[in-house]
Order: structure tokens, then C-alpha cells, then sequence
């Protein structure tokens, strides 16, 4: 594998381990009752801080935790592999399984908060 596709790969990495930490630190702020914005879920006609708001964050809060340590594993995997020099074919499975993982968990946890907060 070149250094570009690796450099590529690593910065990737850095991206997913970031929304997996933005995750995993908004379900521990839900969890503790604390999430604020720029933290957690945006839900469209609930405003942040209230009833619903933390209704919403209550429910969701074990999907936003799993998917931060999921995202962030992935994340940190896909830098070891991409690192170690593995064929091109097993990064993009991390790449593609990480983003899957992070974008679909935060889906999930807005239709908890959305089901929650009606």
C-alpha cells in the first residue's frame, strides 16, 4: 500500500474515532443528565433542556454509548491496519463497516429520542 492511501487511511481513522467519541461522550452525558448542546441528539421541534429534551437523551442514551465504542474501535482499528500495511481491500472493509456502524447507530438513537419525546 503507498503512504498516500495510508496517510488517507489514518486520517480517515482520526474521523471515525472522533464521531465515535462524540458519541460515547454524549451517551455518558445523557446518561449523568448533563447532555447540552453541542452534545447529543437534534431533534426538530423539541427544545434542548427540556422535559422532552431529556426524555429523548434517557432512552437513547445506551445507543449513543454502544455506538461511540463501536465507531471509536473501528476507528482505531482501521489506523492499526492501515499502519501494519495490510492489502487495500481490508482497510476499506473498516472504513465502510465504521461509517455503517456510526451513521446507523445515530439514526437508531434518533428514533429512540424521537419516540421517547412525543
Amino acid at each position: 500500500m503507498s503512504v498516500a492511501l495510508t496517510v488517507l487511511f489514518v486520517l480517515v481513522a482520526l474521523v471515525l474515532v472522533a464521531g465515535g467519541l462524540y458519541l460515547f461522550i454524549s451517551g455518558i452525558a445523557a446518561r449523568a443528565g448533563v447532555c447540552r448542546p453541542p452534545l447529543g441528539l437534534r431533534l426538530r421541534g423539541v427544545e434542548p433542556g427540556s422535559g422532552a429534551w431529556e426524555r429523548a437523551h434517557h432512552a437513547a442514551w445506551p445507543i449513543l454509548f454502544g455506538g461511540g465504542v463501536l465507531g471509536t474501535a473501528h476507528g482505531i482499528a482501521l489506523a492499526a491496519i492501515a499502519i501494519l500495511g495490510a492489502r487495500v481491500s481490508v482497510p476499506l472493509v473498516f472504513v465502510v463497516s465504521g461509517i455503517i456502524v456510526e451513521a446507523g447507530l445515530w439514526v437508531v438513537a434518533r428514533g429512540a429520542g424521537k419516540a421517547s419525546a412525543a
